[in-house]
């Protein structure tokens, strides 16, 4: 149910995190906003769920989703 303007966007910020690590040398991941298996809530796998965090900042948030 994605469209190809979804994908290429998704695609688009998987090659900014790396980019980013590759400039930056700190390692950057997509994160999910909303996580996919929260506890309280589950996300999905969508362009608008998706950010890029430093690995540290990813790591330290979990699978947590701060409302």
């Amino acid at each position: 149910w994605l469209t190809d303007a979804d994908h290429k966007a998704m695609t688009a910020l998987y090659a900014e995190a790396k980019r980013l690590t590759v400039e930056t040398g700190v390692v950057h991941e997509v994160d999910h906003i909303i996580p996919l298996q929260g506890r309280r809530v589950s996300g999905l796998h969508v362009p608008g769920n998706l950010q890029i965090l430093t690995q540290a900042a990813n790591r330290s948030k979990g699978h947590q989703y701060a409302d």
